[in-house]
């Protein structure tokens, strides 16, 4: 913090020593670059003149009360309640430090004057069609303290009230939240907080989860601003590593807290302020959802030992396998695998708690960081062991969805979220509301995976004429490999050095008598680690599911036509159909011309956005990938940038994406690179095209193309 009217020193207090380790004159800090300044700590500037970094104080630590430009701290020693203050006097550091009742700054923990009165107004807007339609509530991100809407997480007050934080340590109260969104007004209640990516309303006090503590927010004196910033806990392990986050708050009726931490796993925080870990082994886990029966999940990111990003369900003492395999302990699988070009960066999830939106209370949601989506979980246990099934829900987010909450004055959902990682969206930061407009919602409800096919349950009853016929239908699965590489491809199950997808034959389809459940008969189905289905239901109607088989439940017999059908052993050659090998790419030969050099960069980009060639000459292009996941390149016809994009959105859904390398067989495509995967690289030859002009180039594994692009001039 500065000190004096002019900011003529700084110092930093340490809540765990309980003192002010250090004094400068001559500047502040700063923030580094790298990704916002979310990777790495303050930078100290200016010259140092005292240090105090003898002893440490035994003491617990309560928080600070903020008065104007006055910080004064509190803590406990021996049992007594101690405030401890430091201020400039004459351009020399001064302290002043005693017991409460009788310290000279005890007025200044009585609600300090108002910091910060502005009202700022946004206007809402409302989304179009249904039967979920997506609002933006939208970010007063012009405003007097440049304040970034980083938007961390959010919660509701008893009225409806929506307080949310950012990461980058502020909190905000939403008002006039209703059905128009025509006049949101933005109160800001605090500022000063260590990266809070998780936040709870509890007793119409704000709870904010950062990097250091859960901290408490006390208004004093009601103004609409916290005045004393409590520690509920700080007991909790953190350190600089880049990506050792705290994240994702949630609360159960008993009055414990719950979060996942990358440096100890998911934890809970008793009311007494006993810590346990639930769970090891999440790589990176962004958020945690909380059943209102006790049931934790997060989420991991694909990367070493992670071979893709998942959905876990936590249960307690489970080791989740990040770090390698442990002697002597068991690696529990996660909930449900996530293919990467479906979600590369998990958030958080949510249970839904509300009667009046468009998926039944109690099923699970799970949000994605890097698309911008979210997703239907169907939950089942097989054998004891928890596995679901994955389901795209319509609606795209401003930013990367984190956090997702219903609010208990609409119903509705709203959700969350920022871009400080890599993510396909294009705003800093969203709040929005994802709002059932009514009628009806064709979307699976549950899951059974069988010995013999699977049951899928759908909210409404399905076109027979549709269904019935097994040809509307496909399948295919595959398996990852668990390792310390950074991910891990998609595998054959029955051929496992392979990479590619196995496609399974569906020999019937049946829909049930309760109109509403189709079972799809697939007598090769064995455990794998991901299935993907595409269902026809209706004649205007499709639905893609992904799903996580770790067990197989009893054959299902209710249908005509039963017969048990053995199945061929794993190790037997040729045993189903493989997608196909990919195609040769026809630019790897040829003769060399003059070099391009492009490389794939963090952020999902390429590191330049432009390169030139002159008319019809010959290229010899270069492409480098040291990114952490997999990128391509390829050269498109000028203003044809959309169009291939509307085909790559839907590749994900295609058997034969990957073996063409995500390219799409259209004229449009001039020349590519097959994908390169991380720490990789490759080289193609080309002619330069002869007609002058700007020829977009992208990357076209699913998801990228919209953000990782640039321009090849022809001169």
């Amino acid at each position: 913090m500065r000190l004096g009217d002019q900011g003529e020193l700084a110092t930093v207090f340490d809540p765990e020593w309980l003192d002010f380790r250090l004094v400068w004159r001559g500047g502040f800090v700063s923030l580094d670059d790298a990704r916002h300044g979310l990777m790495t700590g303050a930078k100290l500037h200016g010259t140092i003149v005292e240090e105090h970094l003898a002893e440490k104080r035994s003491g617990t630590y309560r928080g600070f009360y903020r008065y104007g430009g006055r910080v004064v701290f509190a803590y406990e020693e021996n049992g007594k309640a101690i405030l401890d203050s430091a201020w400039s006097k004459d351009g020399h550091f001064q302290r002043e430090r005693g017991p409460a009742a009788t310290h000279p700054m005890r007025e200044l923990t009585r609600g300090g004057p108002t910091q910060w009165p502005q009202i700022l107004i946004t206007r809402g807007e409302l989304g179009t069609g249904g039967p979920l339609a997506v609002d933006t509530l939208t970010l007063p991100e012009t405003n007097p303290w440049g304040t970034l809407f980083f938007v961390g997480d959010h919660d509701f007050f008893a009225n409806g009230d929506i307080a949310l934080c950012t990461i980058t340590g502020e909190v905000w109260r939403v008002s006039g939240v209703d059905e128009t969104l025509a006049e949101l007004r933005w109160k800001r209640v605090a500022t000063g907080l260590h990266q809070p990516l998780g936040l709870v309303v509890v007793e119409d006090k704000v709870c904010v989860l950062g990097r250091d503590q859960i901290t408490r927010l006390h208004d004093l004196n009601a103004d609409g601003e916290a005045d004393f910033y409590e520690c509920l806990t700080n007991a909790y392990i953190t350190s600089p590593n880049g990506h050792d986050f705290i994240c994702g708050l949630q609360r159960d009726d008993q009055g414990a807290f719950y979060f996942a931490s990358s440096k100890q796993g998911v934890c809970r925080l008793k009311p007494g302020g006993a810590l346990e870990v639930l769970g090891t082994g999440f790589r990176n886990p962004a958020g945690i959802g909380l059943s209102g029966n006790g049931t934790v999940t997060t989420s991991v990111q694909e990367g070493e030992w992670t071979p893709t990003s998942a959905v876990c369900e936590v249960r307690d003492g489970g080791f989740y396998g990040y770090g390698g395999p442990r002697e002597g302990v068991q690696t529990v699988p996660p909930l449900a695998y996530l293919p990467r070009g479906l979600d590369n960066s998990s958030g958080g999830q949510v249970f839904v708690d509300s009667d009046r939106w468009a998926i039944p209370r109690g099923q699970l949601l799970h949000f994605s960081s890097g698309a911008g989506t979210h997703f239907l979980v169907l939950r089942e246990m097989v054998a004891g062991r928890a596995q679901g099934a994955v389901v795209p829900l319509p609606g795209e987010f401003r930013s990367g969805a984190q956090r997702g909450r219903f609010s208990p004055r609409d119903g509705q959902l709203y959700v969350s979220g920022l871009n400080g990682w890599g993510s396909y969206t294009v705003a800093d930061g969203c709040l929005q509301r994802v709002r059932y407009t009514g009628g009806a919602v064709q979307l699976p409800v549950a899951v059974e995976t069988r010995d013999n096919g699977l049951l899928l349950t759908f909210r409404e009853p399905l076109d027979p004429r549709i269904a019935t016929v097994p040809g509307n239908h496909f399948a295919q699965a595959w398996n990852y490999r668990y390792s310390k590489a950074y991910g891990s491809p998609e595998l054959s199950v029955r051929h496992p050095q392979i990479s590619g997808h196995d496609v399974l034959t569906i020999r019937s389809a049946h829909v049930l008598d309760d109109g509403r459940t189709l079972f799809l008969e697939v007598p090769e189905l064995l455990p794998v680690n991901q299935i993907h289905l595409h269902v026809a239901t209706n004649p205007d109607r499709t639905q893609d599911l992904f799903l996580t088989a770790h067990n197989l439940g009893e054959p299902f017999t209710s249908f005509p036509g039963y017969t048990t059908i053995a199945k061929t052993p794993v190790h037997e050659h040729g045993a189903l159909p493989l997608v196909p090998p990919s195609r040769p790419n026809p630019f790897r030969a040829g003769p060399s011309g003059r070099e391009l050099r492009i490389a794939a960069a963090e952020g999902l980009q390429f590191s330049t956005k432009r390169l030139t060639a002159k008319a019809g000459e010959r290229v010899t292009l270069l492409f480098e990938n040291p990114d952490a996941m997999p990128h391509n390149w390829a050269l498109l016809k000028p203003g044809t940038l959309e169009t291939i994009g509307a085909v790559l959105a839907k590749e994900i859904a295609d058997p034969t994406a990957a073996t063409r390398q995500y390219i799409p067989d259209d004229p449009a495509v001039l020349a590519w690179t097959d994908i390169v995967p991380p720490r990789g690289a490759t080289t193609v030859h080309f002619n330069a095209p002869q007609v002058l002009g700007d020829y977009p180039y992208v990357c076209t594994f699913p998801g990228h193309w919209q953000i990782m692009n640039g321009v090849l001039t022809i001169e």
